[in-house]
């Protein structure tokens, strides 16, 4: 059992009580029926109505609904219950629970009151919606696609209401998604509408990009057959079959996550992709830490990237560990499934170490038969190294003296030549530049007079001492 979520239940259920006592001025549901009971109830229909997706109720569902909700019902009875009660309906996934209703409500009788800019219960009650849900479909180890959306679509619904009628906004976090996704959330940013830029400039952005020759060699290649798969696609001729599942092999900052986003955009002007976004995860993303809730994790992502580019950076620690309690293989056949089943509107790019890529496609075979097409990201040189760093200053309204250009030259040769498993190429690049920022904040702090000039430029003193 989760006990976290089981104590958010009777955390959940104490504020009920709470309501029920009426201090923000939220009245009873009516003389015979407590908050608790009508939320028990509705937690319950929520669970029955997920059970019905599959068209049945297995033993597993039962045992959940009565350990977690504190009921004492057979499979039999549920299953009578959803079929009396038709609660597998769309109106079902429009309708926002009452006690869901009462907590918002009473979340904005708080705000303006006393303006308290805290969720009493609405952001509780929502989580409880979520993580019930998620572990609910986790407990039968059988997992469908349909599940997933219907789960999907009813967040969905609790989502957007409370998002709309809520009042204390600034500090409300539905969604409670894990720290990297959230500081990813443009590429979690599904565009319906049209881009503004051109195929022709995305592709004169793939090409402006530093280093990366053969990259762009190999990824103008793929494009150029995709046209023509198109055109003859138009006139009717004949397609071979096409995998367009990529492996990109290259060490850390060697834009690998760049040009996938650009991929992304790129494919979407060919009609290849509906939507042309890109999700980005690691194993962490992906993997569960007990049976089947690794499946719904991968589903999720799945689901979120359909119409785009799934990323997967790092994709080899997913087969790394092999012990009975690791479910990084279990991640790998839902992807497998998940690939063959929206392979039209789906397109995912693994990346990671070269080595450590071929060991990863070696360890299934449906791997290898997926990703037969390697892209490889070398390590930048020294002088397209210092490129980096003045494109960084350009874009950030900065320039460099010419004694500090010398010094950045130097640097990087030296970085280049005697780089290890440490050199991470741009993002090298990226702490050089942030640290450069510092020590000329630094070292402006003790003037009493700054002038423009000395706000843009970065002086050997600003450079010399940085270390990565």
């Amino acid at each position: 059992m989760n006990y976290e979520l089981k104590n958010m239940i009777i955390q959940i259920y104490d504020l009920c009580d709470t309501l029920d006592e009426g201090p923000c001025g939220i009245n009873q549901i009516d003389s015979s029926q407590t908050t608790k009971n009508c939320l028990r109830t509705e937690l319950l229909t929520y669970l029955m109505y997920l059970s019905a997706s599959d068209g049945s109720v297995a033993w597993q569902e039962a045992d959940f609904i009565n350990d977690y909700l504190d009921w004492d019902l057979s499979t039999n009875e549920i299953h009578q219950f959803i079929q009396e009660n038709q609660i597998y309906s769309t109106e079902f996934e429009s309708k926002v629970p009452l006690s869901m209703q009462l907590f918002v409500r009473a979340d904005n009788v708080i705000y303006d009151s006393i303006g308290v800019n805290e969720s009493l219960g609405s952001e509780l009650l929502y989580q409880i919606y979520e993580t019930l849900g998620k572990e609910f479909l986790a407990c039968d180890e059988n997992i469908t696609d349909g599940e997933i959306e219907d789960l999907t679509i009813y967040l969905n619904t609790l989502r957007n209401y409370i998002q709309n009628e809520v009042k204390c906004k600034q500090n409300y976090n539905l969604l409670k998604e894990n720290e990297e996704e959230k500081t990813k959330k443009d590429d979690l940013n599904i565009r319906e509408t049209e881009d503004e830029e051109s195929l022709e400039e995305l592709l004169q952005s793939l090409n402006e990009l530093t280093g990366l020759e053969d990259v762009k060699k190999d990824v103008n290649s793929l494009i150029n057959l995709l046209q023509i798969r198109r055109i003859r696609e138009e006139r009717g001729m004949k397609q071979m079959p096409m995998s367009l599942h990529l492996v990109f092999s290259g060490n850390p900052g060697t834009g690998k996550t760049t040009v996938a986003r650009l991929l992304a955009k790129i494919y979407r002007k060919l009609g290849v992709l509906s939507k042309g976004h890109l999700v980005e995860v690691d194993r962490s993303g992906l993997v569960g830490g007990y049976v089947g809730q690794t499946a719904i994790k991968v589903q999720e992502v799945i689901q979120k990237s359909l119409g785009g580019i799934l990323f997967i950076d790092e994709a080899y620690s997913l087969t790394a560990n092999k012990g009975e309690s690791d479910y990084g293989i279990e991640a790998v056949d839902t992807l497998l499934k998940g690939m063959e089943d929206h392979r039209e509107d789906l397109v995912v790019i693994v990346a990671g170490y070269p080595d450590l890529m071929n060991e990863f496609l070696d360890s299934n075979p449906g791997l290898r038969s997926r990703f037969n097409k390697f892209i490889n990201f070398s390590d930048y040189k020294p002088e397209e190294l210092v490129d980096i760093f003045k494109n960084m200053c350009n874009k950030s309204g900065y320039c460099a003296s010419y004694e500090c250009m010398e010094y950045v030259k130097k640097y990087f040769e030296k970085r280049y030549m005697t780089r290890n498993i440490n050199f991470a190429n741009g993002r090298d690049v990226r702490n050089f530049f942030e640290m450069a920022t510092v020590n000329q904040a630094n070292r402006l702090s003790t003037n009493t007079e700054i002038s423009n000039e000395d706000l843009e430029k970065f002086v050997l003193e600003d450079v010399e001492c940085i270390a990565i």
